[in-house]
């Protein structure tokens, strides 16, 4: 009974020729071998999470690249802002070119609207003679004063199709698209920064007469300071704009203007139709 079970236990190593035999015992020892440096390895290398130096260094890591990458990102959105409102400057430069080649004039960008001597109630009377006294449409449309800070979107509203009236006669035929949530009364300014309207002012009223034959350049207020049409500056006095001895930008046209992101007029972030980038930027390239 002893040597049957013996035999049985023995049996997968005395089965078969010798050199089976060996193949056998051989693979027995490397399972051993295995399953004993398994062991020692769990052992020897525990599984373990981050230490606190480990988790601070990181933590400096993180910071120092915020603080290098922060402010190149914050240029990057200031450079896009400048963009947008010079971008839009240039639609509203083409929308008033649109104007003139629908009209055949330029828009005045001041004038009351009580006389008939007005520039703007002779510049309506010029477009529509079947629209009679004008000075009566202006009354019935509770028109205002224009000013270089509303004169934009008062003359790109358009006028209705009815020639006889044409400021109240219904639907009118837009000249621009206007941002309504941008509108201030009739003051349009970029979003976000309603304290720089856009500017308008046309050749006209570049300069005004003192006591003839001397003439001034005019200035306008505003919350964000005062505002004149801009003359090119020497290269002696590259700061000073309205130099009478010089020739204004955009001399026989008119130009836009707006305080840009700071809200304020006469700082180096000022935009206009005949800058290619920001006041800075043109001063740099002189």
């Amino acid at each position: 009974m002893y040597h049957q079970a013996n035999n049985k236990i023995l049996a997968p190593f005395t089965s078969g020729t010798f050199g089976t035999f060996k193949r056998r015992l051989k693979a027995l020892d490397s399972s051993i071998a295995r399953l004993s440096t398994n062991k020692v390895s769990r052992q020897r290398h525990p599984h373990r999470g981050f230490t606190l130096v480990e988790l601070l260094v990181v933590i400096v890591i993180i910071a120092m690249l915020a603080a290098l990458v922060t402010p190149a990102i914050m240029i990057a959105m200031s450079r896009a802002k400048v963009a947008r409102i010079k971008a839009e400057i240039d639609m509203l430069h083409m929308a008033i070119m649109n104007y003139k080649s629908e009209y055949g004039s330029f828009p005045p960008s001041s004038s009351g609207v009580t006389a008939n001597t007005d520039p703007a109630v002779k510049h309506v009377a010029r477009l529509f003679p079947r629209c009679s006294p004008v000075i009566n449409e202006f009354n019935a449309a509770n028109a205002q004063s224009f000013t270089p800070q509303n004169a934009l979107a008062a003359w790109l509203t358009g006028y209705s199709t009815d020639p006889t009236k044409p400021l109240t006669g219904g639907t009118k035929k837009k000249l621009y698209d206007f941002d309504q949530s941008r509108l201030s009364g009739l003051n349009y300014a970029p979003s976000g920064k309603p304290g720089s309207p856009y500017i308008y002012i046309d050749s006209s009223v570049y300069t005004v007469p003192i006591i003839p034959p001397f003439m001034s350049v005019p200035t306008f207020a505003l919350t964000g300071g005062t505002y004149f049409a801009h003359r090119v500056p020497t290269s002696s006095a590259p700061l000073v704009l309205n130099d009478l001895n010089q020739p204004a930008f955009n001399p026989d046209t008119f130009q836009i203007l707006c305080a840009g992101q700071d809200e304020e007029f006469g700082t180096d972030d000022d935009l206009s139709n005949f800058w290619p980038g920001t006041k800075r930027d043109y001063l740099d390239s002189l």
